[in-house]
């Protein structure tokens, strides 16, 4: 029997509690150090001074209540796991012990990290001590990627968490069907659907596409033709831009002379 059919021992499920580990140990040590000193009615100055911390550190361990500190540090010990972590448990509790035969499975799903973080993850389930799968709420800048790149260059994980982010917020479905379907008029040159496209985000899309919008039809005839016509300012804002540059690498270093050449003869 392999370690993939092999069932899994009666006590062999994942604990649910924080575990112990030295990290966790420490934050409690200084949650209640703080919290003592500042009870007695310490400053947070000489509360640093005294525990030798830096003052933001001394605020939050104030501030912050034991979990919320927990959280955060275990927070620091994700990473690429984390859209995985799952999978990775559902197949360990499905019998499927193996490292090795879990971290083929995770990339052929996009996981692009290396085996060591999933042989040391599920060295933690063996252990009892695993922290519990948490959602993680991707960035506005994540979802502005996946939203803006092209649906077959996402990754399966990301694909899923993209539509998991527009069932969970109809704004974000809405901006994303509006920013795609302006993408593709860019692309293709479909500036004659410019005005459906305006009357569409200011009734129905999010407020800062609504302005968006708004602030192109005031400029309607010119952003029409930027999408229709196969002309453009590139290469003039190209030329702009190497100037700029050739500018700041000489500022204060040579005369106007040389820097007039530099930019009629420099290709």
């Amino acid at each position: 029997m392999t370690a993939c059919d092999s069932p899994l021992t009666p006590n062999s499920g994942l604990r649910r509690t924080v575990p112990q580990s030295p990290l966790l140990d420490r934050i409690r040590q200084r949650h209640r150090e703080v919290n003592e000193l500042a009870a007695t009615g310490m400053s947070l100055s000489v509360i640093s001074r005294r525990l030798r911390l830096d003052r933001k550190t001394v605020r939050r361990y104030r501030n912050k209540d034991l979990e919320d500190l927990f959280a955060s540090a275990q927070d620091r010990g994700h990473g690429v796991l984390d859209p995985y972590i799952d999978h990775v448990q559902h197949r360990f509790k499905a019998g499927c012990t193996s490292s090795m035969q879990i971290y083929r499975e995770l990339l052929a799903l996009g996981y692009t990290g290396g085996y060591h973080v999933v042989n040391r993850y599920v060295m933690t389930i063996r252990k009892g001590i695993a922290i519990p799968a948490r959602t993680a709420t991707p960035s506005p800048r994540t979802i502005t990627s996946w939203i803006m790149r092209p649906l077959g260059t996402l990754s399966p994980s990301d694909a899923a968490q993209l539509e998991a982010a527009r069932n969970a917020c109809p704004e974000i479905a809405s901006a994303c069907d509006l920013a795609r379907e302006f993408t593709d008029m860019l692309r293709h040159r479909r500036g004659h659907q410019l005005r459906s496209w305006i009357q569409k985000a200011e009734l129905s899309g999010p407020d800062a596409i609504g302005v968006f919008a708004d602030s192109i039809r005031q400029d309607l005839k010119a952003v029409t033709a930027g999408l229709t016509l196969p002309y453009s300012s590139g290469i003039v804002e190209g030329h702009v831009n190497r100037i700029k540059t050739i500018k700041r690498q000489m500022y204060g270093r040579a005369s106007f002379t040389l820097l007039r050449a530099r930019i009629l003869l420099q290709p």
